[in-house]
């Protein structure tokens, strides 16, 4: 290589990675812009903090030897930030309880009883920018759980990322 094709290289590499942290320093206060707290059917999706923390603890036990501590994913298993609001949004909220409780943990599925499945899903609701309406707890059960639907993302938190 000469050393004009070295530089020119080297220049075009700069360039691309002072435009990444300008993007990625431009979508970070962007992309804090919540769901918000009305489903697509119209339902206020209310989730307690009690169950948003007791969501954590299984997170962080049960989830993100897979999913990573921050949500982020990893080389064959989906992030559950952009990826997971985006295949989940308008979906009802007992599709994606139900999927959990049947396939989740990938080393144990079907061992999360009822009220962790509703902590997990009222934790990554939150972790994924929706506000609760209320402080009542998400509800475990099926019929109540068909009601609600997981909100879709505003652009800006789209475009932005995982808020």
């Amino acid at each position: 290589m000469t050393l004009s094709f070295t530089l020119r290289v080297t220049f075009v590499v700069s360039v691309l990675v002072a435009c990444l942290h300008i993007g990625q320093a431009w979508a970070g206060p962007h992309s804090t812009a919540q769901a918000g707290s009305q489903s697509g059917s119209g339902h206020a999706v209310s989730f307690s903090a009690e169950q948003v923390a007791h969501g954590a603890q299984i997170y962080a036990g049960a989830c993100a030897m897979c999913h990573g501590a921050d949500l982020e994913g990893g080389h064959d298993v989906p992030d559950l930030g952009t990826y997971f609001t985006a295949r989940w949004a308008n979906t009802p909220i007992d599709q994606l309880a139900g999927y959990i409780s049947r396939a989740m943990p990938l080393m144990a599925p079907g061992t999360l009883p009822p009220q962790d499945t509703a902590a997990l899903v009222a934790f990554l609701l939150h972790q994924n920018g929706v506000i609760s309406a209320t402080d009542a707890p998400l509800p475990m059960e099926e019929a109540r759980l068909a009601k609600l639907r997981f909100p879709v993302p505003s652009a800006s938190s789209v475009m932005g990322g995982k808020p």
